[in-house]
């Protein structure tokens, strides 16, 4: 994986410092910055491909790489994500579909996931909408640079807003 996969863009949202099982145990990989992060168990851990959704809910944005080694726990800083405000901005997983206006308004409020099949996050734009399912609605995108901009839905983040 690689380190800012994905881009915050306006306000930075609140840290929160979580644990991260050690690299033997849980046979994860260190938690870069810009990578996209969820709570399993105890510990947080790298969000998959198809993922954030419903059973798999997301919790933010690495802010500063994880501790952990391959004997020890360590601990890694997450921008907590505040669903449907705080909006991010990843790689189209493929930028030919989203190259002209008309082809990227065929994506947007479409309701999607992450790709990680080449080891890089992406959003799967071409996965189709799954509104009762995946997590991350598209609102934005740049044609030329090849980018969406989105919003974690509610159900689909690990602390939702309580209004």
């Amino acid at each position: 994986m690689a380190a800012n996969d994905v881009k915050i863009l306006g306000r930075l949202p609140n840290t929160r410092q979580y644990r991260v099982n050690d690299t033997t145990t849980s046979s994860d990989t260190q938690l870069l910055v810009g990578e996209p992060v969820k709570v399993a168990g105890n510990f947080a851990t790298h969000v998959a491909t198809a993922e954030p959704v419903i059973t798999a809910p997301m919790l933010g944005i690495v802010a500063k790489a994880s501790t952990e080694t391959s004997t020890a726990d360590g601990v890694v800083d997450v921008y907590v994500v505040e669903p449907g405000v705080t909006l991010l901005e990843t790689k189209a997983h493929t930028p030919a579909n989203i190259d002209s206006d008309a082809k990227l308004l065929g994506v947007l409020n479409d309701s999607v996931t992450y790709d990680l099949t080449t080891g890089t996050y992406t959003i799967n734009e071409d996965e189709g909408t799954d509104p009762n399912v995946h997590g991350l609605q598209i609102v934005d995108g740049d044609i030329v640079e090849g980018t969406l901009s989105y919003v974690v839905k509610g159900y689909a983040c690990e602390y939702t807003s309580s209004i």
